[in-house]
């Protein structure tokens, strides 16, 4: 390991407030670098709330625990596997959301024709998304019947409707070539990616962890690797139309 190649190392034994400070030290890690946080006491679910304030950007393990110090490693999410079903949501929320980001690029430069392949990408991949989600998760989580309002899942499931609608029009929209309206595409996809933030949010912040505390007390095994199929496209054949 060269110098460079070092962790970077953040020491919040005697820091008043841990939390804040490990949150601006991962949120000023540069990509690639990997940093060590050292604490005082046991810092679970202090790095999970921390975790839950950057959208679970980033990997984190607690390696070692010895003279009284625990040491948190973080490192990019990137770097390794997907570690847990909620985890391998969030990146492929990630995914979708450059591929419309870039999308959006093209289309505010007028670049329309450059838009529609990664349109037609981002709305494959989420037709995969929320078929993994509401034929394969939900109904294994279970799914309120009596649907009271503001439930995480019944809200989830309403609003995968309204993103596949809007994605579908804006494609069409986005098909017509010269004729296609550039700002009107480009306006709508602004929206759509603005509802499609506020939508991964509420997922992560309200449903994943009710997903993975039900996990943890039952755990499931084969469904991560059947959510990591569907995402591959390797159940394209059941996938509503």
């Amino acid at each position: 390991m060269t110098a460079a190649d070092q962790p970077h190392t953040l020491d919040l034994r005697d820091e008043p407030r841990p939390r804040m400070a490990a949150l601006a030290g991962v949120q000023q890690r540069e990509e690639g670098q990997t940093l060590d946080l050292l604490f005082a006491e046991e810092p679970t679910l202090l790095m999970q709330a921390v975790a839950l304030m950057m959208r679970n950007r980033f990997h984190w393990e607690i390696e070692e625990a010895d003279n009284g110090t625990w040491r948190v490693r973080v490192v990019d999410r990137e770097s390794v596997e997907p570690d847990s079903l909620t985890d391998l949501l969030s990146r492929d929320h990630e995914r979708l959301d450059r591929m419309i980001a870039i999308a959006l690029q093209h289309a505010n430069k007028g670049e329309v024709d450059a838009a529609l392949p990664l349109l037609d990408s981002a709305y494959q991949g989420l037709r995969r998304h929320i078929y993994c989600e509401n034929d394969v998760l939900a109904p294994h989580f279970g799914i309120p019947e009596e649907r009271p309002q503001g439930d995480p899942t019944n809200t989830m499931l309403h609003e995968h409707d309204n993103i596949l609608k809007e994605v579908a029009e804006i494609r069409e929209m986005a098909s017509l070539g010269e004729a296609a309206d550039a700002s009107m595409v480009a306006a709508l996809m602004g929206i759509l990616s603005g509802s499609l933030a506020k939508h991964e949010g509420r997922e992560e912040q309200n449903l994943f962890p009710q997903w993975d505390a039900t996990l943890r007390r039952e755990p499931a095994p084969g469904l991560l690797e059947r959510a990591k199929a569907i995402l591959a496209g390797e159940e394209d054949d059941r996938l509503p139309e």
